[in-house]
C-alpha cells in the first residue's frame, strides 16, 4: 500500500476539525495539510480514484449500449430495456443516502473497496442471467453496491486535497468516470457484436474486478478524517441544512435535470441512428460512445478553469453549450448528429465537474451527506427522466425526446443563471 508518511503537518486547518470539536478549542487535534498538486501523494490519490471512478461507471452503464440487443433477445420495448440501466441508477441513488452515514463510522477506503469488489462480482453474475427480470434484479443490487463509492470519493477528495488543487483533482476523478462510462459502453458493444452480450458483460466484470484490487492496494487511508458514529438524527440535521442552503439546493436540482438529460440522450440515440434514414449497424452505434473522450476534455478543462475564473461564472456557459449541442442532434445527417453529441457531451461533463466540486467546497460540515444528496438527485434524474424519455421515443420519436430534454436543460440553465447572479461576484446576494 502506498505510504503517506511524508505528508507535512500544520498547526490548524480551517474546516478540517472533526465534528464535535470547535475550531478554536485547545483539544482540537492538529491535522495534516491538504495534499497539493504536484506531490507524489497527489499522483497516487488521483490514480487510485481514477481507477475507482472508471470501474464504477463502466459497470453502471455497460448495459446502455446493449439496449437494442436486449429488446430483441427478451422481446421487450426500449423503455422496458432501459430498466437494466435505470434499476441500477435508482438503487444507487437510494443507497447513497445510507452509505454516506455508514461511511462516517468506518474507513472511507474500506467502504469504497467493498463497493468496487462486490459490484464486480454482481456484474459477472449478470452475464449468466436467463431472463430479463434477473438482469434487472442484479442491476439493482449492483447499483446498491456501487453507492458505496461516488459520494465517499467526492468527500475523500474534498477532505484530503488542498482546496486550491481540488478543482483539478475532481476533474481527474470525473475524467475516470467519463472514460469508464465510455469504455464500458464501447467495449460492451464491440464484444457483443463479435460474440454475445453475455460475453461482453463478463469481460467488463473481470476488468473492473482487477481495477478494484489495484484500488485497494494503492489508495492511501484518510489522514484528515476521523471515523465517528453519526446518529440518524444528526444525519437528518445535516441533510436539512444542506437542502436549506439555496446554493446547494440549486446544485442538487441542476444535477437531476442535467444527468437525466444526458442519460436519455445516450439511452435512445442508438435507436434513432438504427432507424431511417441512418440505418447504422450496432457496432457503429456503439462507437458513438467514444464521444465520452470529448467529455474527458471538458472535465479536464473545466476543473482548473473553475479554480481560476470562478464556478458561478463558468457553469451557465457550459449549460448553454450543452443546449446548443442538444438542438443540433435534430440534424438529418449523421455528421450533424455526431457534432451535436460532441458539443452536448463536452458541455455536460464540464458543467458536472464545476457543480460537483462546488458542492465539496460549499459544504464545510457533513460533506459526505452533501455529496450524497448531490448524487441522489443526479441518479434520481437519470432513472426517472431516462425511463420516461423512452415513452416519448415510442409515442413521438426522437423529436419528442429532444423536446422533453430541451425543457430540462433550459431549466438547468435558469438555475445556473440564478447561481451566477447570486454568487458570481464572490459575495452571496
Amino acid at each position: 500500500m502506498a505510504s503517506t508518511k511524508s505528508l507535512p503537518l500544520s498547526s490548524s486547518i480551517p474546516g478540517g476539525v472533526p465534528s464535535g470539536a470547535s475550531p478554536g478549542s485547545a483539544s482540537a487535534p492538529k491535522l495534516p495539510e491538504g495534499v497539493t498538486r504536484g506531490t507524489p501523494e497527489y499522483a497516487v490519490i488521483s490514480r487510485a480514484l481514477f481507477f475507482g471512478g472508471f470501474s464504477t461507471f463502466a459497470q453502471l452503464y455497460c448495459m446502455q449500449s446493449l439496449l437494442p440487443l436486449l429488446t430483441t433477445t427478451f422481446g421487450i420495448t426500449p423503455a422496458q430495456a432501459s430498466w437494466s440501466v435505470s434499476a441500477a441508477t435508482m438503487m444507487m441513488a437510494l443507497g447513497l443516502l445510507v452509505t454516506c452515514v455508514a461511511a462516517d463510522r468506518v474507513s472511507r477506503k474500506r467502504m469504497m473497496t467493498i463497493a468496487l469488489l462486490s459490484s464486480s462480482v454482481l456484474t459477472l453474475a449478470s452475464a449468466f442471467s436467463t431472463n430479463f427480470e434477473t438482469v434487472v434484479i442484479l442491476g439493482a443490487l449492483k447499483g446498491l453496491a456501487l453507492s458505496g463509492l461516488p459520494a465517499i470519493a467526492m468527500a475523500y477528495l474534498s477532505e484530503e486535497i488542498d482546496q486550491r488543487s481540488l478543482g483539478m483533482s475532481m476533474g481527474l476523478y470525473i475524467g475516470g468516470n467519463i472514460l469508464g462510462g465510455m469504455a464500458g459502453r464501447v467495449l460492451a458493444a464491440f464484444v457483443a457484436d463479435m460474440f454475445s452480450w453475455r460475453v461482453s458483460v463478463a469481460v467488463i466484470g473481470l476488468v473492473c474486478l482487477a481495477m478494484g484490487l489495484e484500488f485497494a492496494r494503492s489508495l492511501p487511508h484518510s489522514r484528515r478524517f476521523t471515523p465517528r458514529h453519526m446518529s440518524v438524527r444528526e444525519a437528518i440535521g445535516h441533510a436539512r441544512r444542506h437542502l436549506g442552503d439555496p446554493a446547494l439546493l440549486g446544485l442538487y436540482l441542476f444535477a437531476g435535470l442535467m444527468m437525466g438529460s444526458f442519460v436519455s440522450v445516450y439511452n435512445y440515440l442508438g435507436f434513432h441512428l438504427a432507424a431511417s434514414p441512418f440505418h447504422l449497424p450496432h457496432a457503429a452505434i456503439g462507437a458513438i460512445f467514444a464521444m465520452y473522450l470529448i467529455g474527458v476534455v471538458g472535465s479536464f478543462i473545466a476543473g482548473p478553469l473553475s479554480d481560476r475564473v470562478g464556478r458561478a461564472r463558468l457553469l451557465w456557459v457550459l449549460v448553454a453549450l450543452a443546449l446548443v449541442g442538444l438542438v443540433t442532434m435534430l440534424a438529418s445527417q449523421v455528421l450533424g448528429v455526431v457534432m451535436g453529441l460532441a458539443i452536448f457531451t463536452f458541455g455536460f461533463f464540464g458543467a458536472h465537474t464545476v457543480a460537483s466540486s462546488w458542492v465539496g467546497r460549499r459544504a464545510t460540515q457533513g460533506r459526505a451527506i452533501a455529496s450524497a444528496l448531490y448524487l441522489f438527485f443526479y441518479y434520481l434524474g437519470s432513472s426517472l427522466l431516462g425511463s420516461y424519455s423512452g415513452v416519448m421515443l415510442k409515442s413521438h420519436g426522437w423529436h419528442g425526446v429532444v423536446a422533453l430534454l430541451a425543457v430540462a436543460v433550459v431549466l438547468s440553465l435558469a438555475v445556473a443563471m440564478a447561481m451566477r447572479r447570486a454568487y458570481g461576484s464572490g459575495t452571496p446576494r
